[in-house]
């Protein structure tokens, strides 16, 4: 058709062979519509994932607000607010893709619909009409339409990014996460070509609509909420830990019994304090001084008298004096701590204690709580009694005691709850109960998390092709647990799924990968994931399930 010299019948045949050119370029194969789909349903699958680690990091979030770490709230409320705009735009493609879904498959419940039984996936006119409109140089710009949707996309990087800039101005958040997060937010924008392709300039919204077919467009969908929810994890992620930045985390927690008097006569009232006290390694020396005998001005607010300063271990003030005759003793001074905004605050203390003998006791080794599954230590003593004299008893939570030496027991329980544990001496009379039953939390083992190449993993995993590679084993942990536990990997799946939508997949029944788990990640494509699931992991025992594992290949 170059000439104009052409003869009708040549310029029929021309004309022919175009229309048969373009009916080629719209018969799009049965066998890339199902890799579509494929890849689709595991976009799905993964963004039901991630919001789920979501919902359990807000969960964790709240918790350790309610716990007492009052000043990680402005952290949380930003990040409930980076929510709400997130789950707005969410909800908006989902209006768009329910929208195409009726419209392609004229259907008036288009959100129960599956992109597996849908029959006109192959269908470029719609998505181009609905979205780009009947005149591709001249884009639709109304709502609901592509540039729109671009639009909320520039919009949303736009508020985030001044959030994260806000907190940073507010010296709330440092600059190498400030950094790191508004990197993150720029994936979202959308990025124009702007290049000519037959006359048309091809921008974000062509590339994504324009003569596409509708099942590209939905996975496109699926893939933009994706990406947002993977945008939401990684604001609450790094908002949570930047709280614990600039406040104290809390390490250890024990019962404590606060009495004026440690030791009373016969027939007097005993009275205490009974509280859970809170501590930290974050409190160290530099954080928190003790002064012993120290005096404080709460007017000028000053000291006027220094004190003397004791050493600091995991938080906690390590005080020793020699008993020296007997009778009441009084312990006083100040605890001065630099708050989060590097004030100083003082809190007085006073406390009386009596050189006498021995008082009984009983208590864990480890901490005040014990946990199923593991073995609990317990120490026990009794003032006028020798160790080899004392017995304990366990009740509740299915508990089992087993003393190793004298005054020294094991505890082993099955369930969670509360446990009492009974103190008897022997005396000529026979066994006497010494003191009142001493009550201790039973706690579950927290869940365990899976360790890739040795390192916790708390979300999605951005590694080259040669960090790929290295991946030989999955090991797991449970964070936090300060018990001597043995968490091994049992059994897990590898998969991936590359451009073409082919999924490669393997099963390994230990920690260690096999020849084919090893195959599957050398397929692992730029900017394509794999996908670690069905984590089951034995600790002590125990068979619980972690959290999958997401791992996206960087260039």
């Amino acid at each position: 058709m170059a000439s104009n010299k052409e003869t009708p019948r040549q310029k029929m045949i021309s004309m022919m062979y175009l229309v048969l050119t373009a009916l080629l370029a719209l018969n799009v194969s049965d066998q890339v519509l199902k890799g579509f789909v494929t890849v689709d349903e595991s976009i799905d699958k993964s963004k039901k994932i991630i919001a789920n680690n979501n919902k359990q990091i807000e969960m964790a979030f709240a918790e350790y607000i309610n716990q007492g770490n009052v000043e990680a709230k402005p952290y949380y409320q930003k990040c409930l607010q980076a929510k709400e705009k997130i789950e707005k735009l969410i909800t908006y493609i989902d209006t768009m893709k329910y929208k195409l879904i009726s419209e392609t498959e004229n259907t008036l419940r288009p959100d129960t619909m599956q992109m597996r039984s849908m029959k006109r996936l192959e269908d470029f006119d719609t998505p181009t009409r609905m979205f780009i409109g009947s005149d591709e140089t001249n884009p639709k710009k109304n709502k609901h339409s592509a540039y729109d949707l671009k639009q909320n996309f520039v919009q949303l990087s736009t508020e985030l990014k001044n959030m994260i800039l806000e907190l940073e101005k507010g010296k709330k958040l440092d600059g190498s996460d400030s950094k790191s997060l508004c990197e993150k937010i720029k994936t979202i924008i959308p990025v124009d070509r702007n290049t000519l392709e037959d006359g048309i300039k091809m921008n974000w919204d062509m590339d994504n609509f324009y003569n596409i077919p509708t099942a590209a467009v939905i996975t496109n969908f699926d893939k933009m909420q994706t990406d947002l929810k993977n945008l939401e994890s990684e604001l609450f992620r790094v908002l949570a830990a930047s709280s614990s930045k600039y406040l104290f985390k809390i390490t250890k927690l024990q019962a404590k019994v606060l009495a004026p008097n440690a030791y009373i006569l016969s027939g007097e009232k005993f009275k205490a304090d009974i509280l859970l006290s809170a501590s930290s390694n974050a409190l160290s020396n530099e954080r928190m001084k003790i002064l012993i005998g120290a005096k404080y001005d709460s007017v000028s607010k000053k000291l006027i008298k220094p004190g003397q300063t004791i050493n600091i271990e995991d938080g906690v003030g390590k005080y020793e004096v020699n008993g020296i005759g007997q009778g009441p003793k009084t312990l006083d001074g100040l605890i001065e701590y630099r708050n989060p905004h590097g004030e100083l605050d003082y809190y007085p203390f006073d406390y009386t204690y009596m050189v006498a003998a021995p008082f009984n006791a009983v208590s864990a080794d480890n901490m005040n709580i014990m946990y199923v599954g593991v073995e609990n230590p317990i120490s026990a003593s009794a003032a006028g009694f020798a160790p080899t004299e004392l017995l304990l008893k366990a009740n509740g939570c299915g508990a089992n005691l087993k003393q190793i030496t004298p005054g020294k027991f094991i505890i082993t329980t099955t369930t969670t709850g509360t446990c009492s544990i009974n103190i008897f001496a022997k005396t000529p009379e026979g066994l006497k109960q010494q003191g009142q039953p001493k009550l201790f939390r039973v706690k579950a083992i927290p869940p365990p998390i899976a360790k890739i190449n040795g390192k916790p993993v708390l979300s999605t995993l951005n590694l080259s092709k040669s960090e790929i590679s290295s991946i030989n084993s999955i090991g797991a942990i449970c964070l936090g647990f300060e018990f001597p536990i043995n968490a091994k990997v049992i059994e897990a799946s590898i998969l991936t799924i590359d451009k073409n939508g082919i999924i490669s997949s393997a099963i390994i029944k230990t920690g260690v990968l096999t020849k084919e788990a090893k195959s599957v990640l050398e397929k692992v494509g730029v900017g394509k994931r794999v996908f670690i699931e069905g984590i089951k992991v034995n600790v002590n025992g125990q068979i619980l399930t972690a959290p999958d594992v997401i791992i996206k290949r960087k260039a």
